[in-house]
């Protein structure tokens, strides 16, 4: 019986001249990846922003004071010690914003890196703190939604319209609002609003609303309203938002479960 001839097992040869050109290839190919040539970015440089707030009077720690930072839309609360800190904060020139019930509002540039803190000093309201009495539950929620805003909340307050010499509503504003408030004309048309404010170089109408709903009579309407059905007013500046409440709703919400909405921010600036 014949045998089938034996064959020789396979094998793949590379010939010698061949292996150094494709040693090459692969070297270069593994250094022009475009994760070995990508340019490092880097990051901006944060830190954790540390600071404390005291009674300027009597150097005492002010406990749940609101620092905002309002071009960073953050903000947080002094503890019990009157510390704050903010985690992963930028370096740089930031507006700060503290506010505290029974304290003046204190605001300002401050320029911060890392390595420094901030030590802020609120002077006490006598005139705030002559007005306290009882906080109902309307006045802890109307409290609460302006502290929980990163940007300025104006208020003004019931003591604001009770005092003032003319009844008319919008005026009442216009002299609390601490913004330039004028008539305007929108687009160059006809119509005529009693209430316009600038803003950025801007000429911007203030939008009204009235217990929570919009005023679509805007400041005009808001006129005919007499002040003594008023409550109180709410005036966000970076929204052109002016809130205002009547005693009936104040009464709705110190009766019932409702809740108020957070403020709108003003996005997509």
């Amino acid at each position: 019986m014949m045998r089938a001839p034996r064959m020789p097992p396979f094998r793949m040869r590379m010939r010698p001249s061949l292996r150094p050109a494709l040693l090459a290839a692969i070297l270069c190919a593994a250094t022009s990846s475009p994760a070995a040539t990508q340019d490092t970015i880097p990051s901006p440089t944060t830190f954790t922003l540390t600071g404390q707030i005291l009674d300027a009077l009597n150097e005492t720690p002010v406990i749940s004071a609101v620092i905002k930072v309002p071009e960073l839309r953050r903000y947080v609360f002094s503890n019990v010690n009157g510390r704050f800190q903010f985690t992963d904060f930028a370096e740089g020139t930031w507006e700060i914003v503290v506010e505290m019930l029974g304290y003046h509002t204190l605001d300002g540039s401050v320029t911060v890196s890392e390595g420094n803190g901030l030590l802020l000093r609120l002077n006490p309201d006598p005139i705030a703190l002559e007005g306290l009495r009882v906080r109902t539950r309307a006045d802890g929620l109307f409290e609460e939604r302006r502290r929980r805003y990163p940007f300025r909340v104006t208020n003004i307050s019931p003591r604001d319209i009770a005092d003032a010499i003319n009844p008319d509503p919008a005026f009442i504003f216009r002299r609390n609002a601490n913004s330039y408030v004028t008539s305007c004309s929108i687009n160059s048309s006809e119509l005529t609003l009693a209430g316009c404010y600038h803003r950025r170089g801007k000429l911007l109408p203030v939008r009204v609303f009235l217990d929570e709903g919009p005023l679509l009579g805007g400041m005009q309407e808001l006129s005919m309203f007499p002040a003594a059905h008023l409550h109180s007013m709410d005036w966000l500046k970076d929204t052109g938002e002016l809130h205002v409440y009547t005693k009936v709703f104040v009464e709705r919400l110190n009766d019932s479960r409702m809740r108020l909405m957070p403020f709108r921010w003003p996005f997509g600036e």
